[in-house]
């Protein structure tokens, strides 16, 4: 298996040259930025929350293009966005900057592209009522404009570019799909998937194969099976338990769980049952006193439900079941000392590079 890496993305650029050092080291196969404007921390409970020791702002995120490109100069591996929308950029726009930085960055470029979040659009003025449908249209012309040049319409519009960057082909997109009709668009548009939400791994195996059937009846191959989890690595899955139970914040992390999972805990999600956690939640609406009060009430299971959690031997575990149903290359988001702060971060320090080891040889 294939293992990638999100890099910090976030100012001060000092923290990803002092992590990209460490990860040249450790022997990653890809590093990848996602593309937020807003984080997941509401801004007026960042300064209870351990990770504030690290940056003074959680929403002070940098363009992941242009900090792509920064990044491209310090490695000869490939950089990919974890990931874009459709909305924000169109066909042209992202077809231009892929094959920019797939031709400028040594190790060349991913192009990773879901429908969409409502906190990077709603709170900027972006409409968010029919996102899957805008992506349609978007890969449509994206994936006409990758592998010939031209608009899918056979219009004007064009690449001056080159399409195949010499000894890296062209930049590779990567759908961020989970429901059915983005299954369908993954296969047939995408090189590869890169889903994010937390799912089983049997789940993970059969969504694989609806794909692949999307992709061969498009007469395309089946794309490169991917997987972003985001992970906290702690002494033990019991341990982490006890730590988010005094520092209960951490299990905000719940608020991005479906619905349907705080209805099977007797909870109500504060967006209702029928939130879809990750897609419609924008933390900053929330009250900040609500969100204190809530934290308390959410269990450990259901954080468990949305962040992988456990030392590299539990991960290990946990991603083999993945391996087993299909999965070739993980994107790890390292979300370490969301509970514990730097004193945890300093005592996992080699959890990561053991648990990329392991991965590796699946």
């Amino acid at each position: 298996m294939k293992v990638g890496v999100n890099l910090p993305s976030q100012f001060p650029w000092e923290s990803t040259a002092a992590m990209l050092e460490v990860y040249e080291q450790v022997g990653f196969d890809s590093y990848w930025s996602p593309d937020h404007i807003l984080g997941v921390f509401h801004p007026e409970l960042w300064s209870e929350t351990p990770l504030s020791a690290l940056a003074a702002d959680p929403d002070a995120f940098y363009d992941p293009f242009v900090y792509g490109a920064k990044v491209g100069t310090m490695t000869d591996l490939p950089f990919g966005i974890s990931v874009t929308d459709a909305t924000r950029r169109g066909a042209a726009d992202l077809a231009r900057t892929a094959l920019t930085l797939n031709d400028l960055n040594p190790g060349g470029f991913i192009l990773g592209i879901g429908s969409g979040e409502a906190e990077s659009l709603l709170p900027f003025g972006y409409p968010f009522d029919k996102p899957v449908g805008i992506l349609e249209d978007v890969l449509k012309d994206l994936r006409s404009l990758l592998d010939t040049g031209k608009m899918a319409d056979g219009g004007v519009g064009r690449m001056g570019l080159p399409l195949q960057a010499e000894g890296r082909g062209s930049p590779p997109v990567w759908v961020a799909g989970h429901g059915p009709r983005m299954l369908r668009l993954t296969g047939q548009y995408g090189d590869g998937w890169i889903p994010a939400w937390w799912m089983k791994p049997e789940e993970y195996g059969a969504k694989r194969e609806v794909i692949a059937k999307h992709a061969a009846d498009a007469g395309r191959p089946a794309p490169e099976n991917a997987l972003l989890p985001f992970v906290l690595f702690s002494e033990s899955q019991d341990k982490a338990a006890e730590m988010f139970d005094a520092e209960p914040l951490g299990k905000l992390f719940g608020l991005f769980a479906h619905g349907h999972i705080w209805e099977k805990h007797g909870l109500q999600h504060p967006l209702g049952n029928d939130s879809q956690g990750f897609v419609d939640v924008i933390i900053h609406d929330l009250d900040a006193n609500d969100l204190r009060e809530l934290a308390n009430q959410i269990p450990f299971e259901m954080v468990k439900e949305v962040l992988f959690i456990g030392n590299s031997d539990e991960l290990a575990t946990q991603f083999e079941g993945y391996a087993k149903n299909g999965l070739e290359h993980i994107v790890l988001a390292n979300i370490t000392g969301v509970v514990g702060g730097m004193d945890e971060i300093m005592a996992r320090g080699m959890e990561l590079p053991t648990l990329k080891n392991t991965l590796s040889e699946l």
